[in-house]
């Protein structure tokens, strides 16, 4: 059987690579044909030859989260043969296979994954620091490569410092965008594409152009981040015996979880460690705390932790008391997302006396720079609430640590003193503060 696949010129290096790449790197802006056409390729390589390929990403909480689907759309479009589409793998009678998943929080499944042969990154603009240092040796098969296809989200987002940005000689990177293939794309993408480079050239840039966010397109933190590198509040900030430690948690259901562990020294806020997970249950996350170097003053947790699970009959609050932590404070009320009087009355006036320690808090930093307002697609233009998605777990359990840092302050100074008059005294007349 004969098939032939048409893919556009930008993306020739998959299939007739002038180089033994152990990167290629395709970024650039919506609709650029980057996942449809890694996806069309590998799909078809694995029907000619047996290959395993791992598709990842940073957090995959469900096989929907995954290439799955794009994978089977493209096999059965283009009617490639040998394929067993199952609800959670894809493989051929030749012994090809797709595996797919998440990094954080799978590192040790990743490690053991012998054999790969190509290993799709998709939406790396997301993928940590961390993730990456797991992931390069994991795949070290001879003849091995990387695929990345990203749409970039800051100066800062890790695969651009790590691999794209300053790429060595075995590291091909190409820029697409949505002009390349433009003949494949439909009038409504195309006078979608036009309206936005119109009425919000700026913006226009980061979405159709590929470009990192500003503060004019939606960064939220950007400004503050880069005055926090220029005022070097971003480097070693060691843990201070001489001053309470406190931990503030955003609870993930079926999503991430994130923790900031803070330290109040004068007027600063020193961010000493972060942790981030999927996938775990809360003795999990209790554990973490637990095989800390310190004890806590208080552990902050969002006012949902009041909530009864139906399971257990027993709220977050209450779990984590019956494990030893009667220290627990449930912080205010919020909306699912935080809104901008958080963000501008809150975070902002703060980040000024905020320190972060670069290595054990990269995570942080990294979803700091990614966090972004949501796009409003009808209205073209910026709504005034953060996007949800992967940066926000970090992003809200920072925000705690800020609204936690003012009630534990609160609590601290709000001393009130009551009189009294002692029994052997009774006969006397004493006065109070």
């Amino acid at each position: 059987m004969e098939a032939q696949i048409d893919i556009p010129d930008a993306f020739v290096e998959l299939v007739q690579p002038t180089n033994k790449w152990r990167h290629i790197v395709y970024h650039g802006g919506r609709s650029s044909g980057k996942s449809t056409t890694v996806a069309t390729v590998l799909a078809a390589l694995a029907t000619q030859s047996p290959l395993r390929i791992l598709c990842c990403r940073e957090v995959q909480n469900s096989i929907a989260d995954s290439v799955h689907k794009l994978l089977a759309d493209v096999i059965t479009k283009y009617k490639l043969p040998g394929w067993e589409i199952g609800r959670e793998y894809i493989r051929n009678r030749n012994g090809s296979e797709f595996i797919f998943r998440g990094v954080r929080g799978n590192a040790q499944s990743i490690k053991s994954l012998e054999g790969v042969d190509i290993c799709w990154c998709e939406e790396a603009q997301s993928i940590s620091m961390e993730s990456i240092d797991i992931l390069i040796p994991t795949i070290r098969k001879a003849g091995s490569y990387f695929i990345w296809t990203f749409n970039r989200l800051s100066e800062n987002d890790p695969v651009w410092e790590r691999i794209a940005g300053k790429p060595d000689e075995r590291t091909y990177v190409r820029q697409v965008n949505s002009d390349e293939i433009e003949p494949l794309l439909s009038a409504e993408v195309l006078h979608e594409r036009e309206k936005m480079r119109k009425d919000n050239p700026e913006l226009f840039a980061h979405v159709w152009l590929g470009q990192p966010l500003t503060v004019t397109t939606g960064s939220i933190y950007g400004k503050q981040l880069a005055q926090a590198r220029e005022d070097k509040r971003i480097g070693k900030v060691p843990y201070d015996g001489s001053a309470p430690v406190y931990a503030a948690l955003d609870l993930g259901v079926g999503d991430s979880t994130a923790i900031c562990f803070f330290q109040t020294v004068g007027q600063e806020i020193h961010f000493i460690d972060y942790y981030e997970s999927c996938g775990e249950d809360l003795a999990h996350y209790i554990n973490v705390l637990a095989n800390k170097p310190w004890e806590y003053r208080q552990i902050f947790l969002p006012h949902d932790a009041r909530a009864r699970e139906l399971q257990t009959g027993k709220t977050r609050e209450e779990f984590f008391q019956d494990h030893g932590y009667a220290n627990v404070t449930i912080l205010r009320p919020s909306s699912h997302v935080f809104g901008q009087d958080d963000i501008n009355m809150v975070a902002r006036p703060k980040f000024s006396r905020c320190y972060f320690d670069e290595k054990k808090c990269a995570r942080l930093l990294e979803c700091l720079a990614a966090y972004h307002y949501e796009y409003d697609e009808k209205n073209k233009l910026l709504k005034d609430r953060p996007k949800h998605d992967w940066s926000s777990h970090a992003a809200d359990a920072f925000m705690y640590s800020l609204i936690a840092e003012t009630e534990q302050v609160e609590v601290a100074t709000n001393i009130r003193f009551k009189t009294f008059t002692p029994k052997a005294f009774s006969g006397e007349q004493t006065t109070g503060f």
